[in-house]
């Protein structure tokens, strides 16, 4: 459970001023240490699924991201671009979004495979290597994967203006034909993906300069400095961000979100057989593609929920549209088009390094990412340590470096990163076979071509909940290993993070529902319930989520107010009164009351569970030890 969670050490070592990377293992052994297991259980296997889903989430989010928002959303309808017409009614900008997604899923993604294999692989191995400096086994392998929050910035502030630079360079002119038009398409997006890469590649350079210095900040700046980054990520990213989701779609996102609370947080272990459980990852995940695909989220085509939400996706045969990963048509599409085909890595091994002659403007803006990227490395390094292990600093910031390196030589534009998680791993069980294993299936599903189909299967919200369990755990290590005097500078250092979310105009429809009446009841609801779901105690979370049901139907509660006397509607004025499923599909009052009748029966089944024994009964905070206990 989250209160046992052992995220500090006091036996720290001593900083130095450089950390010499060859040096540092004095003398050992490069073999594969044999003695550390490569699978431990049910802790390797929760593990597993939450790097995994860790991993699934940043693809997915910034899939959305560069393929939905910057190809389609903002390229795909630029206004000069749009004005080049072709004979089937598309255009130029149209045509450009098509190419930037072909490139996107058959090199950078395949990209991506060999730089998380690398990674996963030289980690496992490490965690080996530190056991046997330490002579001991209680050692586990620091996750690895995306760097979430310089992909999101690399996205906007280089990708996005590439592709709209080479839009521009190969613009056709007005009289230009329709296979014209889209060889300039083709050249537009082949421009841009060599730009991305080669400023990748130069960007793992920057990362692995820290190497050099990492040490030297470590020793001189205050413990919250290096918190900074793991509370400023961890609180936005990975949990303000995908509660935003979460909370535009509750039909869809909130069962999952409370199986994460009550697995991650409750020590709720759901048994499939004897002592077999399913990983609490991979139950949130199929949560959520059941509601999703049950069309928790559809609404009618032409409503002002469906424009207001952005969905255009067909759901199955119906008139109405849904939200991405829920629609049949566009997935049958992605597996048509990606799924094993014969173009994955056709012309980007070694090609992408050709658009370093366009990089020059962007030089400054990689070099502030890098250094991102390695404060936020050696966050990651100093919470292992905190933790337990301590691995090198510079040969961390060298193999993250040299990660990125790799990925943009098989043509990736995604950075790569040691994750801010390894207490929770540490915690769960897990050694060094998560990691491994998680090499392996990232290698396979993104080789295979299989990700872009799987990316319009899952609703963004299925790795959204154990995004917001990662977040969540990052910040409170963050405080524990922090001096309570300096608690109010760790707050401060969340304003950046917040501004740079605004900056990238991320904004959704969720922050409508979480700040209804100034965030308020949103707030207090649902801190009660996840303090319920700490404590195990169903029996009044089944109560509370009851009384939801009715605070959601009259306005109390998250409640889209749109009147129908205006075309299309509006949203209206918050106001208390009865809000029930109307015309328009946007008012989510309904949507939040049918959200918590499944809460209430959710949390009513929990009840039964813990009286027939089969789960751990509520927290005692003096009493039996055994209610206590975590299953393994």
């Amino acid at each position: 459970m989250a209160e046992d969670l052992k995220l500090s050490r006091g036996d720290k070592p001593e900083r130095k001023w450089f950390e010499n990377p060859f040096t540092w293992w004095q003398g050992t052994s490069l073999a594969w240490n044999t003695k550390i297991p490569i699978w431990t259980g049910s802790g390797e296997a929760e593990g597993l699924s939450e790097l995994f889903v860790d991993n699934l989430g940043s693809l997915l989010g910034t899939t959305g991201a560069a393929v939905g928002h910057i190809g389609y959303g903002i390229v795909g309808t630029l206004g000069a671009f749009a004005a080049v017409g072709m004979s089937d009614g598309s255009s130029y900008a149209t045509a450009i979004a098509q190419e930037w997604e072909k490139v996107y899923f058959s090199r950078n993604i395949p990209g991506c495979a060999f730089a998380l294999l690398l990674g996963n692989l030289y980690y496992a191995w490490q965690c080996g290597r530190l056991g046997n400096k330490e002579n001991r086994e209680d050692v586990t392998a620091q996750p690895y994967g995306i760097n979430t929050t310089g992909v999101y910035i690399t996205l906007y502030a280089i990708n996005l203006e590439a592709l709209i630079s080479a839009g521009f360079i190969y613009l056709p002119g007005p009289l230009a034909s329709d296979a014209d038009i889209r060889q300039a398409a083709i050249n537009a997006a082949d421009h841009a993906w060599k730009v991305s890469v080669a400023a990748n590649f130069l960007l793992g350079i920057f990362e692995m300069l820290g190497a050099f210095v990492g040490e030297s900040i470590r020793k001189a700046a205050p413990v919250a400095a290096f918190y900074a980054p793991m509370v400023g990520v961890g609180f936005v990213y990975l949990a303000f961000v995908p509660m935003l989701n979460i909370a535009m779609e509750p039909m869809v996102c909130l069962i999952p979100l409370l199986i994460v609370f009550n697995g991650f947080f409750g020590g709720v272990r759901y048994h499939v057989f004897r002592k077999l459980t399913i990983p609490i990852g991979i139950l949130a995940l199929l949560a959520a593609a059941i509601a999703g695909w049950s069309g928790g989220c559809a609404r009618e085509a032409g409503t002002l929920g469906a424009t207001k939400y952005g969905y255009t996706l067909q759901y199955f045969d119906s008139t109405k549209v849904t939200c991405t990963g829920t629609s049949q048509a566009e997935a049958q599409r992605a597996w048509d088009t990606y799924a094993f085909q014969d173009n994955v890595l056709s012309g980007a091994v070694f090609v992408g390094l050709g658009g370093f002659s366009e990089i020059g403007s962007f030089i400054t803006t990689l070099f502030l990412v890098g250094v991102v990227g390695f404060v936020g490395t050696m966050s990651c390094v100093e919470s292992a340590s905190a933790a337990g292990d301590d691995y090198p600093m510079a040969e961390t910031m060298i193999v993250d470096g040299a990660g990125t390196c790799i990925g943009a030589l098989f043509g990736s534009f995604y950075s790569t990163t040691v994750y801010i998680g390894h207490p929770i791993h540490k915690n769960l069980g897990a050694k060094r076979g998560y990691s491994l294993i998680n090499g392996i299936l990232y290698f396979i599903l993104l080789l295979s071509g299989v990700f872009a189909a799987l990316y319009q299967s899952l609703p963004e919200c299925a790795s959204g909940s154990i995004l917001v369990f990662v977040g969540l755990i990052l910040g409170r290590q963050a405080f524990e290993e922090t001096p309570a005097r300096h608690y109010p500078a760790l707050l401060l250092s969340l304003f950046p993070y917040l501004c740079n979310w605004a900056k990238l105009g991320n904004a959704n429809e969720g922050i409508q529902m979480m700040g209804q009446a100034g965030g308020l009841m949103f707030s207090v609801v649902i801190t009660w319930l996840f303090c319920l779901c700490i404590d195990r105690d169903f029996l009044k979370a089944t109560i509370l989520s009851f009384a939801a049901i009715w605070l959601s139907l009259f306005g109390f509660f998250a409640s889209h107010n749109a009147p129908n006397d205006s075309v299309p509607p509006t949203e209206g004025d918050e106001k208390i009164g009865f809000y029930g499923k109307e015309d328009h599909e946007y008012n989510n009052g309904w949507r939040w009351a049918v959200s918590w009748s499944l809460a209430t029966v959710f949390f009513a089944a929990h009840v039964g569970l813990q009286r027939a024994g089969i789960i751990q009964g509520p927290y005692a905070e003096k009493g039996s030890e055994d209610a206590n206990k975590i299953e393994t």
